[in-house]
């Protein structure tokens, strides 16, 4: 009895890991994928985020495994992970197999799971590590116990179970998977608000409440009788804070990286709450808005920072996807397509990638941004571009998003970003 239970972990241990993974994939993304998936959002987005009412998503295995792809990336999952999704009648089935070593003897954590259709939701039905099959009981026992933890401790949870519950369908088939769900703007904004804080340290909110009293310093000294300020106003001095804690020892990517992250929150007209504990929110004061323009336009100043905050924040690759599937909603449902806006965008990442990328290249970005005379310094004009086309003069005009006309009048603002002074000697 006693070498039965010394063995049993041994025994769960070797059914568990395997020498062969279940699933491998190539994680690149082509440009014509990015362009799919971008499509995919548009074609399933509403027409209005900020009204209620019914949602319809469809999309087929092709569509879901392309997406899950994209997630790996964005997610910097390393590339020895791989996870594969398939459609069957009434049933989602997914496998996925983790690298946990090397060598002579490389060994893979293979999970397989499959979601049956439970009413409106996918519920997961069985779960299998390797070849250690999971008891159905000692399954549900483990999720009913995780799901009740949850609920009663986790305001997030709460609000994406509240989500779950509105989905009102799920059908799917060999063929695609077709969710209805009713579009709460209310629910989603709160999602929206509170994610972030889970991936905030306490550090970095530390970091956020100390530029977020610089911003409300230099909003209280704007005389009461100017109502708007170029973004240089706080760029400046926000810069020179960053730049000196980071001469006497602070982390220089985290400065910059907090820096675009509250500074966003305040051009655009966001509660700083979004970024911090209850608590520490509690303790400040809100800041006094000065409308910030870039060019004599908020729009602008609103969509550098934005864009800047998402690339310091999860990655350059991502901020650029949602920059032209933003344009392109803009151009099919909202205002049209803006080759302005999208100039904004792009050198709202090219600065923040640049300052947090890697130590060297953000203090240099520090300090240059710290001495900014102009606006040119780092924004091209804008004031030829055509702006305001529709989905039909888009397409009439450049066809699509890889069409050789459409990367070249990219290329041609990149160009025009890149001769800017702070980006002397850089890569933007």
């Amino acid at each position: 009895m006693l070498a039965l239970l010394l063995s049993t972990p041994i025994v769960i241990v070797l059914l568990s890991v395997q020498t062969m993974p279940s699933v491998v994939i190539d994680r690149t993304i082509s440009n014509e994928e990015i362009s799919l998936i971008e499509t995919l959002l548009i074609d399933n987005a509403p027409q209005s985020s900020t009204d209620a009412g019914l949602q319809e998503v469809q999309l087929n295995a092709r569509e879901l495994n392309l997406l899950l792809r994209y997630a790996g990336n964005v997610m910097h999952l390393p590339q020895d992970w791989a996870a594969q999704l398939f459609l069957e009648e009434q049933a989602l089935s997914t496998e996925l197999s983790v690298k946990l070593a090397g060598g002579r003897l490389p060994l893979f954590l293979n999970i397989q799971g499959e979601f049956v259709a439970d009413g409106q939701l996918l519920a997961l039905d069985s779960l299998a590590i390797g070849k250690l099959q999971i008891p159905k009981k000692l399954l549900k026992y483990t999720l009913n116990q995780l799901r009740s933890k949850l609920n009663s401790s986790n305001l997030a949870y709460m609000n994406f179970s509240e989500l779950l519950n509105n989905v009102e369908s799920v059908d799917v088939s060999e063929n695609r998977m077709h969710v209805a769900l009713y579009w709460d703007p209310v629910l989603i904004g709160k999602i929206g608000n509170q994610t972030p804080q889970l991936f905030i340290s306490e550090q970095d909110q530390q970091r956020i409440v100390s530029y977020y009293q610089l911003i409300s310093s230099v909003a209280a000294a704007v005389p009461s009788n100017i109502k708007a300020v170029s973004l240089n106003t706080f760029l400046v001095p926000l810069f020179t804070a960053a730049y000196e804690n980071s001469l006497n020892g602070s982390d220089a990517i985290a400065e910059s990286r907090t820096l675009f992250q509250t500074l966003a929150l305040y051009v655009n007209e966001e509660p700083i709450a979004q970024l911090l504990s209850p608590a520490l929110a509690a303790q400040l004061t809100p800041a006094l808005f000065v409308e910030v323009r870039l060019q004599r336009r908020q729009d602008l100043a609103q969509h550098l920072t934005a864009i800047a905050a998402i690339t310091a924040s999860a990655g350059a690759d991502l901020a650029k996807m949602l920059s032209t599937t933003k344009e392109a909603y803009d151009a099919r449902y909202r205002s049209g397509f803006s080759f302005s806006d999208l100039t904004a965008n792009n050198v709202g990442v090219a600065l923040a990638r640049l300052a947090t990328s890697e130590t060297t290249t953000a203090l240099l970005m520090q300090e240059r941004m710290s001495k900014l005379q102009n606006e040119s310094d780092y924004m091209p004009a804008v004031g030829n571009n055509r702006d305001g086309l529709s989905e039909a003069d888009f397409n009439a005009q450049f066809k699509d998003r890889n069409s050789p006309e459409y990367q070249g009048r990219v290329e041609e603002i990149q160009q025009l970003i890149n001769s800017r002074p702070v980006f002397t000697g850089l890569n933007p």
